[in-house]
């Protein structure tokens, strides 16, 4: 009788033991958000939790219109959780535009190249770009297309011209708790290495606007990643932004 007792409190506290164990993993086990970034030559993609079309697109250095598409999707861009999305432009389109034929009179070619260039002047002039932080030193950041802005302890990160905010989270491997931010229908931003994001996606900033904290590397400086891409391509952030005081 009594060992049958013993053996009843073994089993007992046997099963406490597990239902806590199995509880405490629930609720301590630390979880990733970031995945593996989507290769450059991939065809189609799956949308996962926290993706958007910006975000995709910039990992592809795509325009994110061409996507959309190539996707029949418009405005606002909304993608969904397990959604399959093509990544390259589907053969009839393709076809179609070879079929296209171009206009040979030189007139109408040099109006088409003026209409275009004033166009793309108009978008430009409308952004006064600004640093996101008190810049202190450039340097290029060798595993993305983006700069290194190295800053000082504590800093905010402020936007650099007044946007949405179309991606905030750290699902794109490689740059940390990230923002990017779209201006218009050619200029997007990104700032990336955060310590803590401020803002949330969907948000609409202004100028100047802090939306996060300066995160660190590991010899323990003030860092923020930072890129300026039109249409999807990054660009050179010297031909677009003042000088920087030291």
């Amino acid at each position: 009788m009594r060992r049958k007792h013993l053996y009843l409190i073994v089993m007992v506290f046997s099963t406490v033991l597990f239902l806590v164990s199995c509880g405490s993993a629930k609720v301590y086990a630390p979880v990733s958000h970031q995945y593996a970034s989507i290769k450059p030559n991939s065809t189609a993609h799956i949308v996962r939790r926290g993706d958007t079309l910006y975000s995709i697109a910039w990992q592809l250095r795509r325009d994110y219109r061409e996507i959309a598409r190539w996707n029949n999707i418009r405005p606002p861009y909304t993608i969904y959780t397990g959604q399959e999305l093509t990544l390259i432009a589907p053969y009839h389109a393709a076809k179609k535009r070879n079929r296209t034929v171009i206009k040979s009179t030189k007139t109408v070619k040099k109006q088409q190249l003026t209409k275009k260039s004033s166009s793309n002047n108009k978008k430009t002039l409308k952004l006064s770009w600004a640093w996101p932080i008190n810049v202190r030193q450039v340097e290029k950041d060798r595993a993305n297309s983006g700069v290194i802005l190295i800053g000082s302890p504590g800093e905010l990160v402020r936007s650099s011209e007044s946007g949405k905010v179309v991606y905030a989270g750290n699902g794109l491997k490689g740059y940390g708790n990230l923002l990017i931010i779209m201006h218009n229908e050619e200029f997007l931003t990104a700032y990336g290495y955060n310590k803590r994001l401020l803002v949330d996606e969907g948000s609409v900033v202004k100028k100047g606007q802090a939306i996060a904290e300066i995160g660190k590397d590991s010899k323990q400086r003030q860092i923020l990643f930072f890129e300026l891409r039109r249409h999807g391509k990054a660009v050179t952030i010297s031909q677009y932004l003042p000088k920087y005081g030291r």
